[in-house]
C-alpha cells in the first residue's frame, strides 16, 4: 500500500487536546510518514496518534463516567464536613468577597468549598475535580 501524505498535506488523527479523532494539517514527515500534526479544529500541535494511547483512553474512560452516586458522595461528604445546606451555597463571581470555609456553588464546576484565601483578590477552592485557583474582589469583573 502507497501512502500519499506530504507535509501540509489532510490527515485524520488522534487530538490530545480535544481528545477526539479529527481532521489535522501534517507539519513533519518521517520515513514518508506522519510524524507531527497541527489539529484544525484547536491548533494544537503534536506527535501523529491514529488512535488514543491506552493511557488517554483508561483517563478518557474513567472520567466522563463519573455517576450521580459519585457526585452524591461527594456532595454529602461536604455537607457533613462542614454541616452546611448545599442548597443555600453562595454562587460564585469574581466580584465576590469569600471566606474559608464557605460552600460555593460554581456555573462550571459545580459544589466547592473554600480551602484558603491565596491573596485578597485570590482563594483556592476544591472542587470535585479537584482545587482550583479562582479571583474574588474584582470590582471591575473583567478576569486579570
Amino acid at each position: 500500500m502507497i501512502n500519499n501524505y506530504s507535509a501540509g498535506g489532510d490527515i485524520e488523527a488522534w487530538c490530545t487536546k480535544c481528545k477526539l479523532e479529527l481532521g489535522h494539517t501534517i507539519i513533519a514527515m518521517v520515513d514518508d510518514f506522519p510524524k507531527r500534526v497541527k489539529c484544525n479544529t484547536c491548533n494544537g500541535q503534536h506527535n501523529y496518534r491514529a488512535k488514543p494511547s491506552e493511557k488517554n483512553r483508561t483517563k478518557s474512560k474513567s472520567s466522563s463516567r463519573k455517576t450521580k452516586s459519585q457526585k452524591t458522595n461527594y456532595n454529602e461528604y461536604i455537607s457533613r464536613l462542614t454541616g452546611a445546606d448545599l442548597s443555600n451555597a453562595k454562587k460564585y463571581s469574581i466580584k465576590g468577597n469569600f471566606e474559608q470555609d464557605e460552600i460555593i456553588d460554581h456555573s462550571k464546576f459545580g459544589i466547592g468549598i473554600v480551602l484558603s484565601i491565596i491573596q485578597i483578590n485570590k482563594i483556592k477552592i476544591l472542587f470535585e475535580d479537584g482545587p482550583k485557583l479562582l479571583i474574588q474582589n474584582n470590582e471591575s469583573g473583567i478576569p486579570v
